[in-house]
């Protein structure tokens, strides 16, 4: 610990410990499981106060450079540890504490609904009267029929009408989440030979993650009205392509919507060219711009082409652990079976409960609230990015919960991510949006649902002053 913190300078005492700590763990002579220095002797070398030096000390056990033992210290960690997650930091730290955590100030990362807009009182409400019920609550808590609670797909068979698809409540799987309905997607159909998937670029992290576990993954940009379609044939023409994933309505990572000729031209070409399209509709509840949801890819499924995926933890809450999968009528059987073996619980108390919610119209009540809630944050935030030098807006969002924003070219939006995180704001860099792993770029994603508008207002000050005393390079 010899070189000294400059304190005029535009870093931040934090940032600038940071990197001296961090520089030391990787290029002095330590051996894993070192004690490291104690946080009072950094504190007095560089006179700086143990709250700064404590957050510090955090960062670097949150990347994996260091361990605590509680009333022994800290002690050093490398090797494999590092090879980990160095780059999925960003999203391990996210979702380490889901929406409670405490140690980010302000987060512009986080990809779930507004908590203090959980339907709590409701939950709680409908979930006695159910249990008032010996009888029902029984039947509910023990295992359902494979495919969900009858009279919830009953139920979910008029609410979807309003994405303009018409199905029987025969042709609907409940599952227990996005993850899930994907796992059953990716396996009903054999793992060998292996399936190719394209996927757009960029495109929802945890999708890639676990397509590439069962699937070849190709790539195609994402344009600002959705995929080139004319590249895309010309890719099927060249390679057998087995499936798409897509998000056709204010996609995550980008905000982008599909135009409507873009998703008939895609339901023709999937016939032309034999491939199945999976529709992962998680935003299109919310639109801001007009006065109905946009309509779904779906909707337009006259060749039975797509699986068609719908979660209810971005419009109810995350805790309810429930997602509509209605694939082609002719697979019904074949993934009832499948999800038989990956999924063979699903709540059956939150069934019901969802159940109710949409008949009653609270869930219908429920959106409304939460649209005039989002529509007002994203339109601050998107007026205060325009502002702001050194970054455009890619796209201007009519809907959904994300930005995709571009940063200066010389600025690495890996590194960025850092320096905001030790400023106290949490943001997503965009690299981890590609399938490839080594993509570097200068791109981030904020997210508009967590913060308050007093608490945007406090991040883009920090990005602002972040992007205006950049000394960090796009390598």
């Amino acid at each position: 610990m010899k070189k000294k913190l400059i304190r005029n300078s535009d870093v931040t005492i934090s940032t600038q410990l940071y990197e001296m700590l961090r520089q030391d763990i990787l290029e002095n002579k330590w051996k894993e499981n070192d004690k490291f220095f104690s946080v009072r002797q950094i504190s007095i070398k560089y006179e700086v106060n143990l709250n700064t030096v404590l957050k510090v000390i955090r960062m670097l056990e949150e990347e994996g450079y260091l361990y605590s033992i509680k009333g022994k210290g800290c002690f050093v960690k490398k090797g494999y540890n590092l090879d980990i997650g160095k780059r999925m930091t960003p999203i391990l730290n996210t979702f380490r504490f889901g929406q409670n955590s405490k140690d980010m100030e302000i987060n512009f990362s986080n990809g779930g609904p507004p908590k203090e807009y959980f339907p709590i009182k409701e939950y709680k409400e409908i979930v006695n009267e159910i249990l008032s019920d010996e009888t029902e609550s029984r039947y509910l808590m023990a295992y359902q029929n494979i495919q969900g609670l009858e009279s919830l797909r009953e139920t979910l068979a008029e609410f979807i009408i309003k994405y303009g698809i018409r199905r029987e409540k025969d042709d609907i799987i409940i599952c227990s989440g996005t993850q899930i309905a994907l796992e059953l997607i990716s396996t009903a159909f054999g793992i060998s030979p292996k399936k190719t998937v394209l996927l757009s670029d960029p495109t929802y992290q945890n999708a890639v993650h676990i397509l590439k576990n069962y699937c070849n993954i190709e790539n195609i940009d994402m344009k600002c009205d959705g995929w080139d379609m004319q590249e895309f044939e010309n890719l099927l023409k060249r390679k057998k392509i087995d499936f798409v994933y897509i998000m056709t309505n204010f996609q995550n990572p980008t905000g982008v919507s599909w135009s409507f000729e873009k998703k008939k031209k895609m339901i023709e070409l999937s016939l032309k060219y034999d491939f199945y399209i999976i529709e992962d509709e998680c935003f299109s509840d919310f639109f801001y711009n007009s006065r109905e949801c946009p309509k779904s890819l779906k909707a337009l499924d006259k060749y039975e082409r797509v699986f068609f995926i719908k979660t209810f933890s971005k419009i109810v809450m995350p805790a309810l652990a429930l997602t509509m999968l209605i694939p082609p009528k002719k697979y019904i059987d074949s993934f009832s079976l499948n999800k038989y073996f990956i999924d063979t619980t699903t709540s059956g108390i939150n069934q019901k409960f969802l159940e109710i919610f949409i008949k009653r119209g609270l869930l219908d009540k429920h959106l409304e609230q939460l649209r005039l809630n989002l529509k007002r944050k994203m339109e601050y935030i998107i007026s205060e990015l325009q502002k702001i030098k050194h970054l455009e807006i890619m796209h201007i969002p009519k809907g959904g919960f994300f930005i995709w924003v571009n940063l200066a070219n010389y600025i690495n939006s890996e590194k960025f991510y850092y320096k905001c995180r030790l400023r106290g704001l949490s943001v997503l860099p965009g690299f981890i949006f590609y399938s490839t792993s080594e993509e570097t770029t200068s791109k981030i994603r904020i997210s508009i649902v967590s913060s308050s508008i007093e608490e945007m207002k406090k991040g883009l000050e920090i990005i602002q002053d972040v992007l205006n005393n950049c000394d960090f390079k796009l390598n």
